[in-house]
């Protein structure tokens, strides 16, 4: 018999040992102005409003915020069209509402030149904040044997004078950190891109790339005051722009926004995003039916999938999504169309469907789904819709992978390819995209010990083998 001390002692080892594996939890928001409407509706609503905006954030070990303007009461105001300081208290409100990590890397933090860029440091730091964005190396957020490191860095203007303030410097700080310590994952948190504009531009795509082929592990931007794409680059995440999250837009579109959560282990784990909306300047967690309508959006230019997490939606690759998650909604954004999917039973979904705004017919889906995948898979410059379905069928009543194909034509789904004969079962499949032809790749399953990769294209009856194989 065990007697209670002991009893006692075994728990707490399994609750130390638990939490010893929990993932380190970090939610970044977008841009945040604590001067003109907002800084007036606080004096006239009280500071609760700034504490209370944060409630969004619950449940994460660290809060990350992009703060611009200055916290300073003196200082030489700089000259541009807008100059942003608020008071010496809101630091402590920020503290008291969670916030753990301040970035001051953006093109407010000189509105009031070096006394107001070192006013606003020595506030956070009083207290008890981190900063982030004054030095040209990462801080190393840990909980228990789980860390990561935030690098924030801005490239826009009026920030020349900040540690990093160019691509050039970026790209060797990541160097020297990567090369240090491979170990860590990084993230950058960057202030880039361009006002109002909903689509990153073609450099700050090709410095993406170059900033995961040196090791980032992750980048999530702020600045265009609007969302922007979200795509795996090499299947790291990049999310261009949040949006705002505490600010006084001046125009509808910079109202809607989301908030981004990491889990991290040894690596990433997992992606979160949370839409939000500005009521009064402050963010407030929308209606599912709002935010399937912001998602919508928000992922118009996108390549991605995402599927109902509680109010989060957990963001994936579109080819890693194998419809096993505890959720019974999902939305995938590819080839500028956007796909809904909803789960009616175990067996049965529906398909709603819609490019350029224009929607489809909703298609109903017989059988368990494995597999999504969008491309013109028949070359005929149509959007086709494919479909991993496991099912029965009349004129083969094995259960077993289908791959089903719908193409969008005429503002509607039909059915292009419901056929069930390949060489072998199929296991997976995906696109195959060539210079001038795209092709279905599959991998199928000779027996219980050999599986064989095989390319099709499309005969116009069916699929066929190519001289790929």
């Amino acid at each position: 018999m065990i007697n209670k001390l002991t009893f006692l002692l075994l728990m707490s080892c399994l609750l130390s040992c638990h939490k010893k594996d929990e993932k380190l939890k970090i939610i970044f928001t977008g841009d945040i102005i604590l001067d003109r409407a907002v800084k007036y509706e606080t004096r006239f609503h009280g500071d609760s409003l700034l504490v209370n905006a944060f409630n969004i954030c619950e449940g994460h070990d660290f809060t990350v915020i992009n703060l611009e303007g200055t916290i300073t009461e003196t200082g030489q105001k700089q000259k541009d069209r807008y100059n942003f300081k608020s008071e010496y208290k809101n630091a402590r409100l920020l503290k008291e509402a969670g916030v753990t990590h301040v970035s001051i890397a953006n093109n407010h933090i000189f509105d009031y030149g070096e006394e107001g860029y070192k006013n606003t440091i020595r506030t956070i730091e009083d207290n008890a904040l981190e900063v982030l964005g004054h030095k040209n190396v990462p801080s190393i957020i840990k909980k228990g044997n789980k860390q990561c490191a935030i690098l924030s860095a801005s490239l826009t203007t009026h920030n020349e004078n900040l540690s990093i303030s160019s691509a050039k410097a970026l790209k060797q700080s990541v160097e020297q950190f990567v090369r240090q310590h491979e170990e860590i994952p990084l993230i950058l948190y960057l202030h880039w891109g361009y006002e109002m504009q909903t689509k990153p531009q073609r450099w700050q795509v090709d410095l993406a790339t170059e900033l995961i082929d040196l090791g980032v592990d992750a980048i999530i931007g702020h600045h265009p005051h609007v969302t922007q794409t979200i795509e795996f680059i090499k299947d790291k995440p990049v999310i261009y722009s949040l949006g705002n999250f505490i600010a006084d837009p001046y125009m509808p579109e910079a109202k809607s926004c989301y908030v981004v959560s990491l889990e991290i282990d040894q690596e990433i784990k997992e992606v979160n995003i949370t839409p939000v909306y500005l009521e009064k300047y402050f963010p407030k967690i929308l209606t599912l039916e709002n935010q399937i309508r912001a998602l919508k959006e928000h992922l118009r230019y996108s390549n991605v999938a995402l599927f109902q997490n509680g109010q989060r939606w957990k963001l994936k690759q579109t080819r890693h999504l194998h419809f096993s998650e505890p959720t019974s909604l999902w939305m995938i954004s590819e080839k500028n169309t956007i796909s809904m999917l909803k789960k009616l039973s175990d067996n049965s979904h529906l398909l709603k469907f819609e490019k350029g705004g224009v929607s489809a017919n909703a298609v109903r889906l017989h059988g368990t789904l494995s597999e999504f995948q969008v491309g013109d898979i028949n070359n005929d410059q149509q959007v086709d819709v494919l479909v991993g379905i496991t099912k029965k069928v009349r004129f083969d009543p094995v259960l077993k992978k289908r791959v089903n194909i719908y193409t969008f034509k005429n503002k509607a789904l039909k059915p292009l390819w419901l056929g069930t004969k390949f060489l072998n079962d199929v296991e997976s499949f995906g696109i195959l995209e060539g210079e001038h032809k795209n092709y279905l790749t599959t991998v199928e399953v000779v027996d219980e010990k050999n599986k064989v990769e095989r390319v099709y294209e499309w005969d116009d009856f069916g699929f066929a083998l190519t001289e790929l194989n």
